[in-house]
């Protein structure tokens, strides 16, 4: 069985790391910008390719159907 703990406690942590990353790509977008060159460009190409990837495997998960929840279980009937 599944909690919501199980899963609000790792969403909880992307959230922030997914913040965190926003401004780190920011940082390095700019820093590419002012000063380009090839391995700066190299290096945002494969930020670029690692977070495609991601994005592939979100939209898969997002892609597959819900999973249904359990029937509750009901008491056996009186003889």
């Amino acid at each position: 069985m599944t909690t919501s703990t199980s899963f609000d406690a790792p969403l909880a942590a992307i959230s922030g790391s997914l913040t965190q990353l926003r401004d780190h790509i920011g940082a390095l977008v700019a820093t590419a910008s002012r000063h380009p060159t090839a391995q700066r460009r190299a290096a945002l190409v494969d930020v670029h390719h690692q977070l495609r990837l991601l994005g592939q495997r979100l939209n898969a998960a997002l892609g597959a159907p819900p999973a249904q929840d359990p029937l509750p279980h009901e008491p056996p009937e009186p003889a």
